[in-house]
């Protein structure tokens, strides 16, 4: 018997509802009558059969159901004394974005890790989070972009603000003073198109005029700030990424007076793999970190 068809068939058995169990196992539900008929067909034997209410299992169906308790309960059993032997502590596998993983999230997890020696945390960075979590590559992620899908628990973490930034000299240089001021500037941006400032833009009053006459493209976060430190131009990046900078002098956040729009950053994780200790036990200490 396929195990993978087995444990759909044990499913639908303990939810009794062919909606529910496609919810637990993150397929469709006509995979899950898929799986079923395929199971029927390889036994020779009907395991379910229809009522007005929905279904029931058949004699046949119950022993296997039985049998199936057993099974699993043993595959459990096993792999929990499998790692208990080997003192091999349980892995989660956290995902985030680049400059968010680098700059907020590893410089705070030298507490978690010391707390939680049963718990072994590997990192992702990546700009996409998503399709990882979905393969069940990663067990949670932190993203600033909403994921609206089926079977996933969003937990917001915070408001992720953002400044236009410069050096001291630069801004000496072109003698920048209002927003206006930005069309003699180099402005430098994720995109030539510049789709990153519009959380920027989009908070100016309307009659505020903005032209950006130049723009030099730097696809990377990190790069954007050191082209600041270095006077080539006028960036706009997360805060977070910049306040060392910030405090030290060596960047100045510049219109203080716009309430630029923040994105809202979020920890985004299955719901099947929520109920986990471990899981709980990194989303609460990520949930008190001050970034």
């Amino acid at each position: 018997m396929d195990l993978n068809k087995l444990n759909t068939f044990y499913t639908l058995a303990r939810t009794r509802n062919y909606s529910r169990c496609a919810e637990k196992l993150f397929v469709t539900q006509s995979a899950v009558s898929h799986a079923i008929k395929a199971l029927e067909q390889s036994l020779g034997l009907t395991l379910t059969e229809k009522r007005k209410n929905g279904f029931a299992l058949t004699p046949e169906g119950e022993v296997l159901f039985a049998s199936c308790r057993t099974i699993f309960a043993e595959v459990e059993s096993a792999r929990e004394r499998l790692q208990d032997r080997a003192a091999i502590p349980e892995t989660i596998r956290l995902g985030a974005p680049v400059e968010f993983g680098i700059n907020a999230v590893i410089r705070h997890m030298a507490p978690f890790i010391a707390e939680t020696p049963n718990l072994h945390v590997d990192f992702t960075l990546s700009h996409n989070l998503i399709g990882p979590l979905l393969a069940d590559e990663l067990d949670l992620i932190i993203d600033c972009r909403p994921h609206n899908r089926p079977g996933l628990v969003h937990v917001p973490l915070l408001r992720e603000e953002y400044a236009v930034v410069a050096s001291t000299a630069y801004i000496e240089e072109k003698g920048i003073a209002e927003v206006a001021d930005l069309e003699r500037c180099n402005v430098i941006s994720l995109d030539k198109e510049m789709g990153w400032w519009q959380n920027f833009v989009q908070a100016l009053p309307g009659n505020t005029p903005v032209r950006f006459r130049r723009v030099t493209k730097i696809n990377h976060i990190r790069g954007i700030i050191e082209a600041c430190l270095a006077s080539v131009g006028v960036g706009f990046v997360p805060r977070y990424t910049v306040a060392d900078d910030l405090a030290a002098g060596r960047l100045t956040a510049l219109f203080p007076h716009v309430d630029v729009l923040k994105d809202e950053i979020g920890i985004y994780h299955k719901r099947r793999t929520g109920a986990r200790p471990s899981m709980a036990a990194l989303t609460g200490h990520l949930k008190r970190i001050r970034f």
